[in-house]
């Protein structure tokens, strides 16, 4: 029998911290190298890498559906941890395959197309290499995930200064980038356990389960990008580069904030799986349900103020009145700062969701679909008359829509627990004592 893993412990402080440095300095190494890389390449070579890359960073994302659930399913269960482990790791490094088998592809054709296929490869390994890092933390060795992201940020680091000195054309950039996330992968995977024994054998209907709900968790993060890649085309198409650039900072200390957010609880979601386990999820659920309550009420009353603001600056100052509102810093970072805010609330009361019952990921898949929708006509009406604040409020309206589904369907009654969802038995992992048991004292 597969003991389980140390994952229902709270994580310490040290640990968190570490975590935390290893991957926000791989994130600051990734996003520095492209200021330094623009005036070094010149904008049209510049312009081919980020085309190459920036349409695939959707891929991350869909790795994020495995990660989290093998953060949230493995720690429940003893003699099937290694299988699931498995199971969603192959699931997080299908699209890195996938994208593998493009690039071979296209090499020989070269230029543009061959860049596109590396851009995938090396935005899919970025996912892969989450979900396995992730899976070493959970197993009591937060080390290697600091380890892992942090030898990635000095791979970064060298390989953007020698195509700085012109060492490195785009393609081999990519290439060498590629080779230093494949290899962090490899490592990291031949340290688990769960990949170097084979189960003897295999839980019939296993892979289909975790396929499934592994697919529904990856819907929020790739419907959150989705509507920021929106944003982007409709800025593009709709208003001047200057209104873009302001919603590109705007977005990316929104981007900060909201990813630091989403770090903590993945480090701690192990543990919170365990905790919200059983009849326990109707408490996260009555929490979910409070906040989303309250990021329906602030978003909006966000969007009214908006709204209001900008008939009164057509009622006095007709259509350019409103055009200078889009432009004013102070509104910008009034509506970016809710969008801030109320992005980091439902992304909690989702995250205690999805710690509850498979059941729930529908409710935030359909929420985050709704999300979508909604920022895209908000975006549609709202840019071309307010620009970068117009940009904004649109995904203040998105999280209005997004934080009123999962409030009207946890309204409903939920039905009795099952005796799968039974609260977790005592158990003990190397002397610690695991958060179930801490709940029953």
């Amino acid at each position: 029998m597969a003991e389980p893993c140390p994952g229902g412990r709270w994580p310490r402080r040290a640990d968190v911290l570490r975590v935390i440095a290893g991957r926000g300095t791989a994130r600051a190494c990734i996003a520095l190298s492209a200021v330094v890389l623009l005036p070094a390449w010149g904008a049209e070579r510049f312009g081919e890498y980020v085309a190459a890359t920036a349409p695939f960073a959707v891929l991350l994302f869909v790795a994020m559906g495995a990660e989290k659930t093998i953060l949230t399913s493995v720690p429940r269960t003893r003699r099937l941890a290694h299988q699931s482990t498995r199971a969603l790791l192959a699931r997080a490094a299908a699209p890195v395959a996938v994208a593998a088998l493009a690039a071979a592809a296209l090499a020989p054709v070269g230029g543009q197309p061959a860049m596109y296929g590396l851009g995938a490869v090396y935005l899919s390994g970025q996912g892969l290499l989450s979900a396995l890092a992730s899976t070493h933390r959970m197993n009591g060795h937060p080390v290697r995930d600091t380890a892992a992201f942090g030898a990635l940020a000095l791979h970064v680091v060298a390989a953007t200064g020698l195509a700085v000195v012109g060492v490195f054309e785009p393609y081999a950039y990519l290439l060498v980038l590629v080779g230093g996330v494949a290899t962090a992968c490899a490592v990291l995977a031949a340290l688990l356990p769960a990949l170097r024994t084979r189960p003897a054998r295999a839980r019939a209907g296993l892979g289909h389960s975790l396929t499934r709900r592994a697919a529904l968790a990856a819907v929020t993060d790739v419907a959150d990008s989705a509507s920021i890649s929106v944003l982007y085309v409709l800025l593009a198409a709709l208003v001047v580069p200057e209104d873009v650039a302001m919603v590109y900072l705007a977005l990316l200390a929104s981007a900060t904030l909201g990813g630091l957010v989403v770090l903590l609880l993945r480090i701690a979601q192990p543990a919170t799986s365990l905790r919200l386990r059983g009849t326990a999820g109707r408490s996260g659920r009555a929490t979910a349900r409070t906040i989303s309550g309250i990021a329906v009420a602030v978003t909006t009353s966000a969007v009214l103020a908006v709204a209001t603001t900008a008939l009164i600056a057509w009622t006095n100052g007709g259509p350019p009145a409103v055009h200078s509102l889009g432009a004013n810093l102070v509104a910008l970072a009034a509506v970016t700062l809710v969008e801030m805010t109320a992005f980091a609330a439902i992304v909690y009361a989702v995250y205690l969701l999805e710690n509850t019952t498979g059941a729930a990921l529908r409710t935030t898949g359909s929420a985050a679909a709704a999300g979508l929708v909604a920022t895209a006509a908000a975006a549609v009406v709202a840019i071309p008359v307010l620009g970068a604040v117009g940009a904004m409020t649109a995904l203040v309206v998105g999280l209005a829509a997004k934080a009123t589904w999962l409030r009207t369907h946890l309204s409903r009654t939920p039905p009795p627990p099952t005796q799968r969802d039974a609260p977790l038995p005592t158990v003990r992992w190397g002397g610690v004592v695991s958060v179930g048991e801490k709940n029953r004292r």
